[in-house]
């Protein structure tokens, strides 16, 4: 099996604001067997919902590892703890107005105390629409741009940097990243910021620019029978003023491209065909 290394190192400062408090966590796993001077480098990125932790990340970084030759890479890039769900929220709707579908034993088992709404709501096949609460800062957010970009590339330049000091050989023509969704576009802007880094981009349903920096995200969720309709509202869209420059076909206009770009897209796939 594989063998799983974890590091932390000083992370890149924040570019908003200047703050440079923050450590950037790599997972990493090398072959089980010998490797030798082909010995490549794949990071994973995910997208919203997935995560470093995800077990089905553990499994890729440890199969694909020993499958093809590769120093498999995960970093747990900036703000991404605010891409998954969120375990507070607040309603996002009337109370009164979803109490007069109560009875009267049901009201009268509230009575001003709201603590049990959500338990009652539970037993019934409703949608109920709330705001997550999430605590984004300046010094840390969910950007959907630079940051997570410069993070992905701290990762892999950081693995290349174990490597040479360890005297481990390696190809620095297979440099590979796949990702998901949100995460297939930061392997596009990393690639963008740092030509010639990647060899090769697998695009799982990339979008061309990050969809809510201009719309809040929506996420559905179960609770009970209930299904909560939970929305997402990012502090990036006040952070970054200059939205058009986070467009893939900005970056790409002007752009060399050095890498080999396999992409995968759904023909009916809305985040990627409204653009």
């Amino acid at each position: 099996m594989a063998e799983n290394q974890s590091i932390k190192i000083p992370a890149h400062h924040n570019i908003y604001n200047g703050s440079s408090n923050r450590e950037l966590r790599i997972e990493f796993s090398f072959p089980e067997k010998e490797t030798d001077e082909n010995l490549g480098i794949a990071i994973f990125v995910p997208g919203f919902g997935g995560k470093i932790d995800s077990n089905v990340y553990k499994k890729m970084r440890e199969t694909f590892a020993d499958t093809y030759n590769v120093v498999t890479v995960q970093c747990d890039f900036f703000g991404s703890e605010f891409m998954q769900s969120a375990s507070s929220f607040n309603l996002n709707c009337d109370i009164n107005e979803l109490l007069a579908s109560f009875s009267l034993e049901e009201r009268s088992t509230i009575n001003g105390d709201y603590s049990n709404l959500l338990e009652i709501l539970s037993a019934r096949n409703i949608t109920i629409p709330v705001v997550a609460k999430i605590d984004e800062t300046g010094d840390h957010f969910n950007d959907m741009g630079f940051m997570q970009a410069i993070d992905i590339i701290t990762a892999i330049e950081a693995v290349r940097i174990i490597f040479k000091e360890n005297s481990i050989k390696f190809n620095e023509k297979r440099v590979i990243g796949y990702g998901h969704s949100h995460g297939a576009y930061l392997l596009h802007l990393s690639n963008c910021l740092a030509p010639h880094l990647f060899s090769y981009i697998i695009d799982n349903s990339a979008w061309i620019e990050p969809v809510y920096l201009s719309a809040n995200r929506l996420l559905f969720q179960g609770f009970g029978q209930m299904t909560l309709q939970m929305e997402f509202d990012y502090i990036a869209k006040k952070y970054i003023e200059d939205k058009q420059a986070l467009s893939l076909d900005t970056f790409y206009n002007q752009f060399d491209n050095a890498a080999k770009i396999i992409s995968f897209q759904g023909n009916e796939d809305n985040f990627v065909c409204q653009h």
